[in-house]
């Protein structure tokens, strides 16, 4: 049987009223990157808040690492690192001395993952400014760094990248790619930077409205945003060994209403056309089509009548 990191069922969680999280199923596999994608409102701050016991559902259940029930999750969300809505630190303490608080406050005996923590995120050289004078994207860093203190087996992190300069985004993004390929961690990351994510994420969590409305993965999302030539034909079987005869291409799908999808020769459709004519195939459709992370979003949540 597999095992998740994270299963919730039928989650749902309501505020004044009003639904934040509507029947929320998934699944979390080990060593994986989840990029929660979703606007303002949409429920993402929400279920991280309820993996992470700041939050309480009306209705459904929570699973974590293979356990469920208060007193379970309890003990299993020490396995978890958080940095949810604004980065937990003392202001007027220094970034090591607010390590020190956290690792001391969570009973971690090792003073020495204070100052590679500190290097890990890039604030090693701070020494003694205090946290209420850093700039936001240093406080970013600083709130990552409490996220990691006590080596955790999850991480969630809301918009870790907000106020990071584009370096600072490189390096978060290079950080968290680290964590999961080294440590075999699993990381749960929001974010409103769309391609930024696709170039961190392994998996994508689409919710709108406090509603799942797809999961994905990379290579999911790849092939339904490729570029391609949409051919609609009388003839697809004879078009397929044109494609591999006259044309000298295998890279072509096709599909269950016998459309074919052509990766190749986008350059060049002209080409393709006359191609499909001299061999007597009629061609009722022969158009370019794909999608950005962008469209496909909109695509998925509603169209541009919900951005």
């Amino acid at each position: 049987m597999k095992q998740y990191v994270v299963k919730t069922d039928h989650l749902t969680k309501s505020y004044h009223g009003s639904t934040a999280l509507r029947d929320v199923s998934l699944t979390m596999a080990p060593g994986k990157i989840y990029g929660l994608i979703g606007q303002n409102g949409a429920g993402k701050t929400t279920l991280m808040r309820l993996l992470a016991g700041l939050s309480f559902p009306q209705s459904g259940s929570i699973e974590l690492f293979g356990h469920q029930g208060e007193r379970a999750l309890q003990q299993e969300r020490k396995r978890m690192g958080c940095m949810i809505e604004h980065p937990g630190f003392v202001p007027y303490l220094t970034a090591k001395e607010n390590l020190k608080y956290h690792r001391m406050v969570r009973g971690i005996p090792n003073p020495e993952i204070e100052d590679e923590l500190l290097e890990l995120v890039g604030l090693s050289d701070t020494g003694k400014k205090k946290v209420k004078n850093f700039s936001l994207g240093m406080k970013q860093r600083l709130g990552i760094a409490i996220a990691l203190v006590g080596s955790p087996e999850l991480l969630i992190l809301d918009e870790p990248t907000n106020g990071l300069d584009p370096l600072g985004v490189v390096e978060v993004r290079n950080l968290v790619k680290r964590l999961c390929e080294e440590r075999h961690m699993t990381v749960l990351i929001s974010s409103h930077n769309l391609p930024e994510l696709y170039q961190t994420v392994t998996n994508y969590i689409i919710i709108h409205h406090g509603e799942i409305k797809q999961t994905l993965t990379q290579e999911e999302l790849e092939a339904a945003c490729q570029h391609h030539i949409v051919i609609h034909c009388d003839q697809p079987e004879k078009l397929a060994g044109v494609l591999e005869t006259q044309l000298n291409t295998t890279k072509y799908k096709v599909m269950p209403d016998k459309s074919i999808k052509l990766f190749d020769y986008l350059n060049d459709t002209d080409m393709v056309a006359k191609r499909i004519f001299e061999n007597g195939i009629v061609a009722t459709k022969l158009s370019v089509e794909g999608d950005t992370l962008e469209n496909y979003f909109l695509s998925v949540i509603g169209g541009n009548r919900n951005a």
